[in-house]
């Protein structure tokens, strides 16, 4: 019953299509950009992989070709650089996740200014981290692009840096905007639950008495019986925290101690109250942090 209840995150916000053009075009730049990525991030575009692949033939037939490394030496300089870089990342990916210390399998990685000194202390703020994606690295591709232009008389290279800061912001765009549609959706939830917490003119949902329940008799084990009984609890349990499925810790978490201070004003506390309502919700989320886990 555990493993059915914990629910995978999902793909990641995409666009059929436009995503996967996206990560293609964006990829090159952004590995050069920040570390540390979600292995989820890199595994599953199998798209980068077939750049890889493509760069590399482009490259030896550049090195081998008469008179065209000259025109094309940036371009298959860039590019070899970027693969090498994606398949390290990758590498380094896998072998946190085997030793347990990955970060979160769709984060999109640490920006290597956050490691310079004055914006060190701006790691691990999401608001530093989306300005950083959305406007300033896009904004770093942008110049690298002119600067070649200006100064190099590249052309080619220029030209793709600028689809892939184009290709960098739309793609942190749909994040940003999946992002909030994810906030919007929770305070709804929040917002649902208000109205139904003491003192609100809407009808309150019945919550089962705590402490009056009569013990189980012992009976011969059923697993049918036993399943419907299961779900109907973690249904029970999921409506006194106002959870939506798929059902998550984190958002099991945060709904209790919000909801929880509307019955007790103090949720450390909360284990003491003999509020028939703060006794149900405490069942409610041990039952989750059992079932759900870390």
């Amino acid at each position: 019953m555990k493993d059915r209840q914990i629910q995978s995150t999902g793909a990641q916000p995409s666009i059929p299509i436009l995503s996967p053009i996206l990560h293609w075009l964006a990829m090159p730049a952004i590995v050069f950009l920040r570390s540390r990525f979600g292995f989820s991030f890199l595994s599953p575009k199998i798209v980068f992989f077939a750049f890889v692949w493509a760069q590399l033939l482009f490259s030896i037939y550049a090195w081998i070709e008469q008179g065209a490394w000259f025109k094309y030496w940036a371009v298959a300089g860039f590019g070899l650089g970027a693969a090498a870089l994606y398949l390290l990342h990758l590498l380094l990916a896998f072998s946190r996740e085997v030793g347990r210390q990955g970060k979160h399998d769709f984060y999109s990685g640490t920006s290597h200014l956050l490691r310079l000194p004055g914006f060190s202390q701006l790691r691990g703020n999401p608001r530093s981290e989306l300005i950083l994606h959305l406007w300033v690295e896009p904004f770093l591709a942008l110049t690298a692009a002119a600067m070649l232009r200006a100064f190099f008389t590249e052309h080619r290279l220029s030209t793709w840096l600028v689809l892939v800061a184009v290709a960098m912001w739309l793609k942190e765009f749909i994040n940003f905007w999946y992002g909030i549609r994810s906030e919007k959706k929770h305070e709804d939830i929040i917002e649902d639950a208000e109205d139904k917490m003491p003192g609100s003119s809407t009808a309150e949902v019945p919550l089962p008495a705590a402490g009056t329940r009569k013990p189980r008799a012992k009976r011969a084990p059923n697993a049918s019986t036993d399943s419907r009984e299961e779900l109907a609890m973690e249904q029970r349990y999921a409506e006194v925290l106002r959870l939506m499925p798929p059902y998550s810790r984190e958002q099991a978490e945060r709904n209790y101690h919000y909801l929880i201070k509307g019955v007790h004003p103090d949720p450390n506390d909360a284990a003491e109250g003999t509020n028939e309502k703060t006794a149900i919700m405490n069942e409610a989320i041990e039952y989750f942090r059992r079932t759900l886990g870390s």
